[in-house]
């Protein structure tokens, strides 16, 4: 593999793990989820979790350039 920036061979893979935004529309239920059902409120926590995406990135060591593999 090879660094599209300094054409370096100097390249190490890494997977990253990023968590997934929550969107606007998830967060309009979870505050309308809350309002109308005080007495449910253990489901909230179980709205809010938002999960994770694992990425994989090349880090070039000679530059420190990193694009997505």
């Amino acid at each position: 593999m090879v660094c599209p920036r300094c054409h370096s061979t100097n390249v190490s893979v890494q997977a990253v793990a990023e968590q997934k935004k929550r969107g606007c529309l998830m967060s309009i239920v979870w505050i309308i989820l809350a309002v109308c059902t005080l007495g449910l409120i253990i489901l909230i926590p179980l709205l809010m979790h938002k999960g994770s995406k694992t990425n994989t990135y090349a880090v070039c060591q000679s530059c420190g350039h990193q694009w997505k593999v």
